[in-house]
């Protein structure tokens, strides 16, 4: 068996850190994985899924049988000002242990760590199962088609006989950030949870293992009025006004929702954007508000789509100013079993290579695995990478003993899901 080196662990992350990998462009990293793939032998293919941005595929073990599957995504979100980062985003510089540049967190280390424990699990002749690698564009940095790099693994057959699957996005936050007062507490551990879970912590970073978390709807409504001067506002028709009263209508229904699953809660809409009108002394002819919708298996998505639509149709059947709904994305909530094989063999390991225990749960945010559930549904999922909270922001960085802990984590879980 070939043991990789750390110097060869430190190369493969900084060398795809250095790769501008920004919304649009992950053919940077699929280019470079192509070859890196072919020199260590394992077989694989770069998937178009629109002109200019490939999927990667990689595969080891027989070519039969059931498949435990590694996930991750290759985009990263944009670089931010940079004249605020202390450390150059594309550099990976090296500080105490921890490397700085964008996508460290969010999910360059994660996909690394896969990609390095495949090579291991490739290079043992004593290793029989069968290991697929999935690489994914557009998770972080499509507007309208989010994620359809997971869609097209799950429309063309990629999950279909995936039994278990690890998507290995950040799933920390530095244990500095719970011990502050009050605690910076992203993960939202209870008070009781952070005096239980601190003294047990021997790492920087206090971990969840996730085997759940919400879907999500995105959606647009646009009004269509009239334009009339502000001085006589009845010769007009106000797409303001119309889009508040049904924003007051969507309010009313959304507060309905009080199911709430154990895990994730309840479901959580957010107005992210509203804009109307094009001047102070017109009536508006046109408004728009976007939404952002959290949802819970409890609440189906299509449920929460149709009740929005009937409301908009009974609106425009009064008359008036003509309202429509957009959907821009709509992602499924993530369930599995935490009594599954595959959850319980990654905590023992986990706690085991982290030193620390590991609470189970669920996330707010969402993964590749809202998309590649629609396939597969019995796969066993999971969330759990290196990476913290400071995914997306200035000065992102991984620790790099935990990064080689999750190379570690990965190869003896998924050895011992075979056996």
């Amino acid at each position: 068996m070939i043991v990789l080196l750390d110097a060869q662990q430190l190369d493969l992350l900084t060398q795809l850190i250095q790769l501008d990998t920004v919304g649009g462009h992950e053919d940077r990293t699929a280019t470079f994985l192509d070859d890196y793939l072919t020199q260590h032998h394992i077989r694989h293919q770069l998937l178009a899924v629109e002109p200019g941005r490939h999927n990667v595929v990689a595969e080891i073990g027989p070519t039969e049988g059931p498949v435990f599957a590694l996930e991750g995504h290759q985009d990263v979100v944009a670089l931010g000002d940079q004249n605020k980062w202390h450390h150059d985003p594309l550099g990976a510089e090296i500080i105490d242990q921890r490397m700085y540049g964008r996508g460290t967190s969010d999910m360059k280390a994660g996909l690394t760590a896969e990609i390095l424990t495949m090579i291991t699990l490739a290079n043992d002749p004593d290793f029989h199962g069968r290991v697929r690698l999935l690489a994914t564009v557009g998770e972080e940095s499509s507007s309208t088609n989010h994620m359809q790099g997971a869609q097209y693994f799950a429309q063309h057959g990629y999950v279909d006989d995936v039994t278990a699957l690890v998507t290995a996005e950040p799933s920390s936050v530095p244990v500095d950030w719970l011990k502050q007062t009050p605690p910076a507490n992203p993960l939202r551990f209870s008070e009781e949870q952070i005096q239980a879970l601190l003294p047990q912590n021997h790492a920087a970073e206090q971990f969840v293992l996730n085997f759940a978390h919400k879907g999500s709807l995105t959606y647009a409504v646009q009004a269509k009025g009239k334009a009339a001067h502000s001085s006589t506002p009845e010769l007009g028709l106000n797409a303001i006004d119309a889009l508040m009263t049904y924003y007051q209508q969507q309010t009313a229904y959304f507060q309905t929702l009080t199911a709430a699953n154990p895990v994730l809660g309840r479901t959580i809409p957010v107005v992210t954007k509203f804009t109307g009108g094009q001047q102070l002394n017109s009536v508006p002819s046109q408004a728009e508000l976007f939404m952002k919708v959290r949802t819970v298996p409890e609440v189906p998505n299509e449920d929460i789509l149709a009740h929005l639509n009937d409301l908009i149709q009974a609106q425009n059947a009064l008359g008036g100013c003509q309202l429509t709904l957009n959907l821009l994305g709509d992602k499924l909530p993530v369930a599995s079993d935490p009594n599954d094989k595959l959850i319980q063999i990654l905590r023992e390991v986990g706690e085991h290579h982290l030193q620390q225990h590991l609470p189970i749960g669920g996330s707010a945010a969402g993964t590749d695995a809202s998309e590649l559930i629609r396939a597969n549904p019995q796969m066993a999922v999971t969330v759990f990478g290196p990476g913290n909270m400071t995914a997306h922001q200035i000065d992102e960085y991984v620790e790099l003993p935990i990064y080689e802990q999750f190379i570690a984590i990965f190869e003896e879980t998924i050895r011992r899901y075979f056996k």
